[in-house]
Formats: structure tokens, sequence, C-alpha cells
């Protein structure tokens, strides 16, 4: 409580920094900052310490990008660990898992003093749009992976992660509270179809930046794949038995258990102490039907796809 304390006195004292209440009639929601028009996550104590987040954050784009850069670009809970993981496996040639989360190479977790430090080469991911990243990913053309998600799986996802972090950080409501937050983009990072449609408008706007598109749902059907197309959009050099490997050591199942016996946790605390305190939950396709009624994913479907229309993404809600 102490802490938490220290976090609301020391926020007060930040010129031009406001903590926006996204409440729903019931009093419900969580707390956020604003950036460039985007709902972000309260910066924790440890942080907000060092540097004005606003300063933090414009420094993002000013940091210098190597060539053999990558960069990992999605919404949360659309798979970035699991991707990172293969990521690095594929770029370092050996099957080990890093010590670290993915937490220590996000952009908006570090800063440019942050990237700086990372040794090449570096694999970095954010979840944030092109705008607020490195101008230079568009001057250099950085490869970039996108992955996404069928929206209805990474609700549930969001809402279990978002439950789980203690306040500041946490949603304070039911699953249907969350679900109208997801939407109507109250919540960190705003709505997962505007996150989507503000992508594919900036990369329209930048054509000549590498990226490769995967979807979580057929890395989940044929991994093996999906290793290999990571492995030709990289330009690395892997074997049909090495992309198997890396596909059975970053399975799900692995991934957790590793995330949970190995893993250097990020150097704050953001989980509750009640809960699994982990960044893997399930990673299945369709547990979605475990928490929408029928009118709730109706609900879903009719205001998704009215916001959606011919954006030219499709999702797969079931597995295949």
């Amino acid at each position: 409580m102490a802490a938490l304390e220290d976090l609301d006195k020391l926020l007060q004292t930040i010129p031009g920094l406001e903590v926006l209440d996204l409440n729903n009639s019931k009093g419900h929601g969580c707390k956020s900052i604003v950036y460039d028009g985007l709902y972000l996550f309260i910066p924790p104590l440890v942080l907000l310490e060092r540097r004005n987040p606003f300063e933090s954050l414009q420094s993002i784009k000013e940091t210098e990008m190597k060539d053999d850069d990558v960069i990992i670009c999605a919404y949360p809970k659309c798979g970035t660990h699991w991707l990172w993981e293969v990521i690095e496996m594929l770029k370092s040639g050996v099957i080990e898992y890093r010590k670290e989360t993915k937490e220590t190479r996000m952009m908006e977790a570090i800063f440019k003093d942050g990237i700086d430090a990372i040794p090449t080469p570096r694999v970095l991911n954010s979840h944030l749009p092109l705008r607020m990243l490195p101008k230079q990913i568009v001057e250099k053309k950085v490869k970039c992976i996108q992955i996404v998600r069928n929206p209805k799986d990474v609700c549930v996802s969001y809402f279990n992660h978002y439950r789980d972090m203690v306040q500041p950080f946490g949603f304070e409501g039911d699953f249907a509270e969350f679900t109208e937050a997801f939407l109507t983009g109250k919540l960190c990072y705003g709505s997962y179809s505007d996150y989507l449609l503000t992508w594919k408008a900036e990369l329209e706007g930048s054509p000549a930046v590498p990226v490769l598109d995967l979807v979580y749902e057929d890395m989940k059907h044929d991994p093996v794949k999906s290793v290999k197309d990571v492995a030709r959009f990289l330009g690395v050099t892997a074997t049909d038995m090495f992309c198997e490997e890396v596909a059975h050591a970053c399975s799900f199942k692995k991934m957790k258990q590793i995330d949970k016996d190995r893993k250097l946790g990020i150097p704050v605390g953001i989980w509750r102490e009640d809960a699994e305190q982990t960044f893997y939950r399930k990673g299945e396709i369709g547990d979605w039907k475990n928490w929408f009624t029928v009118a709730e994913s109706e609900r879903f479907d009719q205001m998704w796809n009215k916001k959606m229309k011919d954006s030219g993404f499709k999702f797969s809600y079931t597995p295949f």
C-alpha cells in the first residue's frame, strides 16, 4: 500500500501528466495515462522516479536502429512472447530459451536508453502503433513481424491478464464489463480494432517497410511452417530439422513451464500475490466459448464487424 501511495504522490508532481479513470457506469474499469491519443499503462514507481514518462516515450522515436534489428509488432495477448522465443532461436541457431522475459526488450518499457544498451543482434517488441516507434524503422526499412489473433480469444486473454495485476495497473469489473471496454477502447493500448486499422493505415503510408504478417491460429495449427516462414523472412539459413526443433521447443506447454521455472521476472511488481503471475494462461484457440454467452458473442460480432467491415482482416475462431 505504501508503494501505491508513493506512486500517487509522484504522479501528481509530473507536469502535464493526467491519470484517467476509464470507468463505466458501475464505477468499474482501469486507470491509464494518455500519450499521443493512446491510453497507456501508468508507469511503475521505479520507472517514474527516473524520468518523465512523456519524455521517455518521446525518446523511443529518436532511437537509432540497426540494420539487423527485428521488431515484433502486436496488440497485447496475440503471441508476442511465443514469437520472440522463436525468432531468438532462429537468429542464434541454438535451441536455448532466453533467461529474460520479453519485457526486457519491449520498447515502451525500456525506452531509448534501454534499447541502446541491448547488444546486437536485437529482437525488439512493442504494442505501440508505428507512429510512436523509432523513425528509423521507416528510414532504414527495419524488418517487422506483425502477429494477429482472433479478437474473442484476445479479449479473454487480456481480461485474465488485466485482472491478475495489482492496482493501479489492473481492471476492476467482470468479463462482460471488460468486453465492453475492449470493444470501445477504454483500455490501455485502446481497442484491438483501432490497433489493427491504425497499423494498416500507417503501413500503407510507408510501403517500403518490410513486414511479415503472421496469424496466431496458423502458428498453432502448423508451427513448423510458421517457423520456416519466419526464417525465410529473416534470411536465416535453417534446416527442416532445426525448424522442427524450434517449433517443438516453443510449444505453449513448454513455454509456460520455462516461464515458470527459468525466467527472470520483470523488475517491477505488477502481479497480485494470489495470481498465477505468468504471461501464459491457456494459449488455446476457441477458449472464448467458455466465457461468452450466446448474446454476448452476438453483440461482440455485431460491434466488431461494423468497425472492421472491408478492413481485409479475417480470423479463425475455432481449432482447425
